[in-house]
């Protein structure tokens, strides 16, 4: 079952934008690990809805920055757009960075469709900490809180990629 909300916390650079349009992949991707199927995890990324979802240029992706879009009126407006379906993909996903950025009105007016959504739609919500959202906001998101990776993890992780393309190149 797919989670209509997710909360994506960490530090500055730890990957949390770039985890959301994976997941918004994941949701919408046409031929998940070159299957015809939509049961899988992992998005092709070569296929129409991947790659429009890369570039940013997705009609069914929506990414707002709270940051600078921090009123009830910017919130209205993404709300608007809930009750219609997917034009492209199987769901409509809502991308807010910056979401503790939102004022309290905001919050209030996100909240009521976090509690109902349309069985369609998905809510990525981004910040570095959770503390400064609301606990109605937090309590109705699956929650994943990024970390950055020691310095092993990065070096075994190149390490064991440069031995994949070696024998790949032999």
């Amino acid at each position: 079952r797919i989670a209509h909300a997710f909360l994506l916390t960490g530090v500055r650079g730890v990957g949390k934008t770039t985890t959301a349009r994976i997941i918004a992949r994941a949701l919408n991707c046409t031929h998940p690990n070159g299957k015809n199927s939509v049961s899988a995890s992992e998005p092709c990324g070569s296929c129409d809805n991947c790659t429009a979802i890369t570039s940013g240029s997705h009609v069914d992706v929506l990414e707002m920055d709270a940051a600078s879009r921090t009123g009830v009126d910017d919130i209205r407006e993404l709300i608007d757009g809930v009750r219609y379906s997917p034009t492209l993909g199987q769901f409509k996903v809502y991308i807010i960075d910056e979401v503790h950025m939102l004022s309290v009105n905001a919050f209030n007016a996100l909240l009521k469709t976090l509690e109902e959504p349309p069985e369609q739609t998905v809510w990525i919500l981004l910040a570095t900490t959770s503390d400064r959202l609301l606990p109605t906001i937090v309590s109705r998101c699956q929650k994943l809180e990024l970390r950055p990776a020691n310095r092993q993890t990065v070096i075994n992780l190149l390490m064991n990629e440069h031995g994949a393309e070696k024998e790949h190149a032999e």
